[in-house]
């Protein structure tokens, strides 16, 4: 079984690192497997076997997330202090990404103040994602999923999720700040940091990554983890990994038995879209979702028509519960979205009405734009 070894970069020198990535003889699909069934052999994956956990006595993760200070572990151990030890490049030097990262993009995009965005995920050699649930993939223990944020053509940081064990919580999350010449990206700590090299671009907080992709205190994310790579975000015909590639290389434990995509057409389907990727990480129904409301605008991969999504059965005509304003009437008044209080959170910065309330600073002017035109449009 070859290992592939990677390089890393410190100073002037190079060394081999031990191999993260194994790959098996055996990890073709058998012919008599059932379409869109996994391989039979388990891929041997390094990076989660030294990871230190702790348990109680009923198998639960007890890994303190705040252990500063202490002798307690995190999650955040387990990973590299630089990027070029993470396994995503195969030449930090070149940028030449490793052959089995598999890159990507979504359909539709969180806005993150005009920064130019990379997306890349590894899934371990001859492991197969858990698709029983097509809403709500389950990644093998060893996926991570990187993605990295330019400004101005400059590479700011690169950000990783990897799952370190099977429970809803190993996950670890980090961020990693490019120096100057882009040699090297170092992990930056817990807190995060404002004005990254300079720019209005703020690393997140650990605590501000679990807002998002899941298992804060007060709600937020998906049981996933993984916001767009899934089945819906992926259902595109474009450059990169996509539904259909990972069909055609058999990495689903089981493949949709219907099309998927967005539904609805034209300014409708783009409204839908962006709600579903800049709002629906945390207003959805899932066990992650906030639970202060039941505002869902998560598309469920089943849905083909736009009137039965959770958007417009849980914002549509529907009242505020916790937002007031005097000239606010509703979540998404038909016709009329300057009383529309998702147009005019949308419009807001730097106060308590601003939605996303994380990752930007500038207003979004073209996915305003496309939701106050579908809202127009509504009857």
């Amino acid at each position: 079984m070859p290992l592939m070894t990677l390089r890393a970069t410190q100073g002037s020198e190079t060394k081999r690192l031990a191999a993260f990535f194994c790959i098996l003889c055996s990890c073709s699909k058998p012919s008599n497997a059932p379409e869109g069934s996994g391989p039979q052999e388990a891929c041997v994956n390094s990076l989660g076997d030294d990871v230190n956990h702790n348990h109680d006595e009923h198998g639960h993760d007890t890994t303190d997330e705040h252990a500063h200070g202490t002798n307690q572990t995190t999650r955040e151990d387990s990973l590299p202090e630089i990027l070029s030890e993470t396994g995503l490049y195969a030449d930090i030097q070149s940028k030449q990404i490793n052959e089995f990262i598999l890159e990507f993009q979504p359909s539709f995009q969180l806005w993150s103040d005009d920064a130019a965005k990379a997306r890349w995920a590894y899934i371990p050699e001859c492991e197969t994602i858990d698709t029983s649930d097509m809403n709500n993939w389950q990644f093998p223990v060893g996926t991570r999923l990187f993605k990295e944020f330019s400004v101005d053509g400059v590479r700011i940081e690169t950000r990783i999720i990897e799952r370190l064990g099977t429970g809803p919580r190993d996950f670890a999350y980090a961020s990693y700040i490019w120096n100057h010449n882009e040699s090297e990206a170092t992990r930056v700590a817990e807190d995060g940091l404002l004005g990254a090299k300079g720019t209005n671009h703020d690393i997140p907080s650990k605590q501000e990554c679990l807002r998002c992709h899941g298992s804060y205190a007060l709600g937020g994310g998906r049981p996933s983890r993984a916001l767009g790579f899934s089945a819906l975000q992926l259902s595109h015909d474009g450059d990169g990994t996509t539904l259909n590639t990972l069909i055609e290389n058999n990495r689903l434990s089981r493949n949709p038995m219907f099309t998927i995509g967005f539904p609805g057409s034209g300014v409708e389907k783009e409204a839908l879209g962006y709600l579903h990727a800049n709002c629906g990480s945390c207003h959805n129904n899932t066990i992650d979702g906030l639970p202060q409301t039941d505002l869902n605008f998560w598309i469920d991969t089943t849905i083909t028509d736009p009137e039965a999504t959770g958007t417009w059965l849980t914002a549509i005509d529907q009242p505020t519960v916790l937002f007031k304003d005097q000239h606010i009437s509703g979540r998404i008044v038909p016709g009329n979205p300057d009383e529309s209080a998702v147009v005019y959170r949308m419009s807001q910065r730097g106060n308590n009405a601003q939605m996303p309330p994380l990752a930007t600073h500038a207003v979004d002017e073209i996915g305003l734009s496309v939701v106050t035109e579908w809202i127009e449009g509504l009857q």
